[in-house]
């Protein structure tokens, strides 16, 4: 059986080793530091799915995985690097889970050569307690198109998570990226869920947020619309009352927020490209801010 490690098991690591364990030909391990006793996931329909899957409590009890699925925030990526370390070789391949446009840069130096496969994460869920999860939509992940792409594709057949490949990643890491740089900072300062952009001021700063990222988009060689602010905000105003953002959902348990990764990298973009970036500044340091707070 092709084993698969998944580093970082919360709502969205989470969904990956329940839905890869599903399928029962695979070996997926949960690294984690606390045990799980197993996975359930609430499902959009109400149907409830658990999972029991391997668990690894320490790096030094893993070897070499074929797979390592990295889902856990940006910003905790170095914590990772024991986990990395001891389930990576020359022949694993790493899919990493994480918001942002910065997959290759920050993994790469963690994993002894390893292959990086990035990829653009859609899965909306909400961790309601260890190994419990509410999933709001169907799951999906798109990667680039070629060798490492279709083999995760592949490896994800009958998991319930779509798996798509696009030729042009980087329009799609831009794409997610340009909704990311306003519903999580906005629900996170705030402590709302999306109905927040329903005041016309929010949405307003919620479309400034969005043109600057797709500004900096444009120049970076991504294919977005000039209309995707409006686009992204009518779409956060037609979400459910309940949903929210991971950055939301961190804040209210009082845990470091993943700002760095998402407005950050629009502000070190574009002073890169020379383009101003004002309201991602702005809010990148209200959030650092409120995330020292929290540690």
């Amino acid at each position: 059986m092709t084993r698969v490690a998944v580093v970082g098991v919360g709502a969205v690591g989470g969904v990956v080793a329940a839905g890869l364990a599903s399928t029962g030909r695979l070996e997926v391990t949960a690294c984690v530091r606390t045990p799980l006793g197993g996975l359930r996931i609430d499902r959009p329909d109400g149907a409830v799915q658990k999972t029991s899957v391997r668990e690894a409590l320490d790096p030094s009890l893993v070897t070499e995985a074929a797979w390592v699925v990295l889902a856990t925030k940006a910003h905790q990526t170095a914590g990772a690097a024991p986990w990395l370390k001891r389930l990576c070789g020359a022949g694993t391949r790493v899919a990493v889970l994480q918001n942002g446009i910065e997959h290759v840069e920050r993994v790469a130096p963690l994993t002894g050569g390893a292959g990086i496969l990035p990829a653009v994460v859609e899965i909306s869920a909400e961790s309601l307690g260890r190994g419990h999860i509410r999933l709001f939509g169907p799951p999906r992940i798109v990667v680039p198109a070629g060798h490492d792409g279709s083999d995760f594709a592949a490896l994800c057949e009958g998991s319930g998570i779509t798996v798509a490949t696009t030729g042009d990643f980087v329009t799609a890491a831009w794409a997610k990226l340009c909704q990311n740089v306003a519903n999580g900072a906005v629900t996170a300062l705030t402590m709302r869920r999306m109905p927040v952009f329903a005041n016309p001021r929010i949405a307003r700063l919620g479309r400034a947020l969005v043109e600057e990222a797709r500004q900096v988009a444009a120049a970076s060689g991504a294919h977005l619309p000039e209309d995707l602010a409006d686009r992204v905000i009518a779409t956060l105003r037609a979400m459910p009352p309940e949903s929210g953002s991971s950055m939301l959902w961190d804040r209210l348990a009082g845990r470091a927020l993943e700002y760095d990764a998402r407005n950050g990298a629009v502000v070190r973009a574009g002073a890169r490209l020379g383009i101003p970036t004002p309201h991602n500044d702005a809010l990148t340091a209200l959030l650092e801010a409120v995330s020292e707070a929290e540690k």
